[in-house]
């Protein structure tokens, strides 16, 4: 299950929806290089984990009241808050596909606001 709402009070600004198996809420990758050094060798920097690299993708089957709603969220708000099982993330939505009544999002994590 996951919620997304404005962060303003806004009367169609939140919405639930359950994500299908398809749906990647897991990815996560540290910040790491590797640079090939002239005698053969490789030199790697490893700069740690931070939340705001990762990105979710999304699908759901939703209604048409859905529909609307997610639309209107995503046209008109730069950053909205989404609250999954791992916990609650400040986000903007960098795509909303909606075609027949399915869902396609991606998410991209500006933070994380606390634990799930």
């Amino acid at each position: 299950m996951i919620g997304i709402s404005t962060q303003v009070f806004d009367i169609d600004g939140s919405i639930i929806i359950n994500e299908d198996s398809e749906s990647n809420l897991g990815d996560s990758s540290a910040r790491v290089s590797r640079t090939k050094t002239l005698d053969g060798g490789v030199y790697i920097t490893h700069s740690g984990f931070t939340h705001g690299d990762r990105t979710f993708a999304i699908k759901a089957d939703i209604t048409e009241s859905q529909a609307k709603t997610m639309l209107h969220i995503y046209r008109n708000y730069k950053l909205v808050n989404m609250s999954v099982k791992e916990g609650f993330f400040e986000v903007a939505i960098q795509s909303c596909n909606i075609n027949n009544g399915e869902l396609s999002m991606t998410i991209l994590i500006n933070k994380k606001i606390s634990e799930g």
